[in-house]
């Protein structure tokens, strides 16, 4: 049995900033441009953003957090850190906060479940299992 589709299937959980995170995501945000290629989910993400104190920082992926999520549609579980731009390095699983993947996970807290559609329209769904600063 398939649920029918609906819009609360595809809402977006909430995305949180802190006031610093802010300034830092927002010059990122103007530096973007089209070129990166998740950097339309970030711009998204980024006006979805809701700042909080920051005593709650350690509760959400930030730039520089270590994030565990798992792929829904594939099941398997990945550890990556997200970084600015210039610091992602595939080897080391840094990735960037501009690439698709680090664009759907900042913001988000453990337990979160994010779905977007990639570049080829393929539905795309992760799952946030571990946050550490």
């Amino acid at each position: 049995f398939m649920p029918a589709l609906n819009d609360t299937m595809f809402s977006r959980p909430q995305v949180q900033a802190t006031a610093t995170d802010l300034a830092r995501l927002r010059s990122l945000v103007q530096m973007a441009g089209t070129e990166a290629p998740g950097a339309g989910l970030f711009k998204e993400e980024f006006a979805r953003l809701k700042i909080v104190a920051d005593e709650l920082a350690e509760r959400f992926v930030r730039l520089g957090s270590r994030v565990s999520y798992r792929d829904l549609s594939t099941n398997r579980e990945r550890g990556v850190r997200v970084v600015r731009p210039e610091d992602a390095d595939a080897d080391g699983n840094w990735v960037s906060v501009l690439s698709p993947i680090g664009a759907a996970l900042i913001g988000l807290s453990a337990g979160a479940i994010f779905r977007w559609a990639d570049a080829d329209g393929r539905l795309r769904v992760i799952k946030v299992l571990d946050v550490e600063a």
